[in-house]
């Protein structure tokens, strides 16, 4: 499983991204207020900046989870589901997105 295929399992099977992506937006409003009035940001550069920081997230979390499956296993995908599913990963990934704050 590529880190693409990664995101769309996410997207598919849980809230995982559209709460990481509802926060980082969040905080992307939120310093975007302290700037002064000529320097604010549009809303399209806020998302952009947001994606930026889901992108950073889904790579992180790929990247950990990748040592933890065989790369030269025939069906690495059904690897990665069953990895994904006997961990509870979806789970933890929702609660710790919901406990998570950006300073």
């Amino acid at each position: 499983m590529d880190k693409q295929q990664f995101q769309d399992y996410l997207e598919k099977n849980s809230q995982a991204v559209n709460l990481f992506n509802h926060k980082a937006l969040e905080f992307q409003e939120s310093k975007n207020k302290n700037r002064p009035p000529a320097r604010r940001w549009n809303e399209a550069r806020l998302e952009r900046e947001a994606e930026k920081m889901l992108n950073t997230f889904v790579t992180n979390i790929y990247e950990k989870m990748k040592s933890h499956i065989n790369p030269n296993s025939s069906e690495t995908v059904k690897e990665w589901i069953s990895f994904i599913d006997e961990n509870d990963i979806l789970d933890e990934l929702e609660e710790s997105i919901i406990e998570m704050q950006f300073v």
